[in-house]
Formats: structure tokens, C-alpha cells, sequence
């Protein structure tokens, strides 16, 4: 579920680098190797704090091909990053009011502790997550450390 002005977006100007079936809730982030020799943007779960958040995973799917990178008409994900999202999926207990980064898994984490040069927040937990694997609500507000 999801709120303010999330607009779901199918996958079609993008390639998917891996099977994205059941991680809703998860982020992505760019495959610049992939994306410089194939010429088209290919996003893939993001796995470092330093990854650039393009997007978040609504309703997760096989590329259509079963090859990858690949399309995935079926796949839907919510690339504005921009006002409230409830179902964000968290990596471990998030507090509501803390500022949120990506994880090793491509889940949400909190970001503590000053930013390194190079790490990105994504925003900050309205909600909070008792547990790694539970839904909570982001407000994006992403920005990078200098």
C-alpha cells in the first residue's frame, strides 16, 4: 500500500539484472556496468549505503524472457522517490524518526552515525519496524554525504 502520490511504473524503460520475484519493498539502484554496454538502463538491489537509490520495488517479477538482464512488464516499481511510501521493507528494527539507508540485501537499514563521503540516505522511517522483514513508511528525502 502506498501513500501521497505513488504511481507504480511498469519496468518497460528499464532491464532488470536479476529475478526481483517476492522483494517488495526492496531498493534498487543502477548497474552502471551493464547499463554503459547494453545502453539502456539496468537496475539491479541495491547492497551498499553508497549505492544511488532509483527506486523501490512494488510488485516484484521474472524478467519476461527468463534472461537477464531482460525486461519485466510485470514488474512494478515506484522511481519518483519523492513523498511518503508504506512498505518499505526493513533489514533490521528501524525507529520511527530515524534517517534510512540501504543495506547489504537491498532492505532498508537505520543510517547512524555521521555519513561518510559517498553514503546516501534515502529518508527518514515514519513508522517503525519492530523486526528485519517488516513494512514500515519512508518519507524520501534522499541525499548524499559529502
Amino acid at each position: 500500500m502506498a501513500l501521497a502520490d505513488l504511481n507504480p511504473k511498469s519496468t518497460l524503460k528499464y532491464l532488470i539484472k536479476t529475478d526481483l520475484t517476492g522483494l517488495e519493498g526492496k531498493v534498487l539502484t543502477l548497474n552502471a556496468t551493464d547499463t554503459a554496454s547494453l545502453g539502456v538502463a539496468v537496475l539491479e538491489l541495491a547492497n551498499s549505503i553508497q549505492d544511488v537509490p532509483i527506486a523501490v520495488i512494488v510488485v516484484g517479477s521474472a524478467s519476461d524472457s527468463g534472461t537477464y538482464p531482460g525486461t519485466a512488464t510485470n514488474c512494478e516499481i515506484y522511481d519518483t522517490l519523492a513523498g511518503c511510501f508504506d512498505g518499505a521493507l526493513s533489514g533490521a528494527a528501524i525507529v520511527a524518526g530515524t534517517v534510512v539507508a540501504a543495506d547489504s540485501t537491498g532492505r532498508f537499514q537505520t543510517a547512524s552515525g555521521a555519513l561518510a563521503a559517498g553514503d546516501y540516505v534515502i529518508g527518514v522511517a515514519l513508522t517503525p519496524a519492530a523486526n528485519a522483514g517488516e513494512q514500515f513508511t519512508i518519507k524520501f528525502l534522499p541525499f548524499r554525504g559529502a
